[in-house]
C-alpha cells in the first residue's frame, strides 16, 4: 500500500522586522535623495535659461554700446567738425578759393 503524502505546508516569507525597518529607511532615504536631484536639476535649467537671457540682453547692450561709441568718434573727429563748418555754416580754410554759382543766387 502508498503511503499518503501529507502535503507540505506553504511557508509564508516573511521579512524579519529589522530588514523591513532598514529597508523602509533606505528607500524612503534614497526617495527624498531623487527628489532633491531633480529639484535642482529644475533649478539648474532654469538658472541656465535666464542666463541665456542675460548674455543676449548684454551684447544687444555692447552693439548698442559699440554703435554710439562710433557716433561719438565721429562726431568729435576733425573730418565731422569741418564737413559740418563748411556745409551749414559757409566757413572756408584760408586761402581757398571758393566758387559760386551766381545763376543759383
Amino acid at each position: 500500500m502508498e503511503e499518503k503524502k501529507k502535503p507540505k505546508k506553504r511557508r509564508r516569507f516573511k521579512l524579519p522586522k529589522v530588514r523591513l525597518r532598514y529597508g523602509v529607511f533606505w528607500v524612503f532615504i534614497i526617495a527624498m535623495i531623487s527628489a532633491f536631484l531633480v529639484y535642482q536639476v529644475g533649478q539648474n535649467n532654469a538658472l541656465q535659461e535666464e542666463l541665456n537671457q542675460l548674455n543676449g540682453r548684454i551684447a544687444q547692450y555692447q552693439a548698442q554700446y559699440d554703435n554710439l561709441y562710433l557716433q561719438l568718434t565721429f562726431f568729435d573727429s576733425d573730418v565731422y567738425i569741418e564737413e559740418l563748418a563748411r556745409e551749414r555754416l559757409g566757413m572756408v580754410r584760408p586761402n581757398e578759393l571758393v566758387f559760386r554759382n551766381i545763376a543759383a543766387d
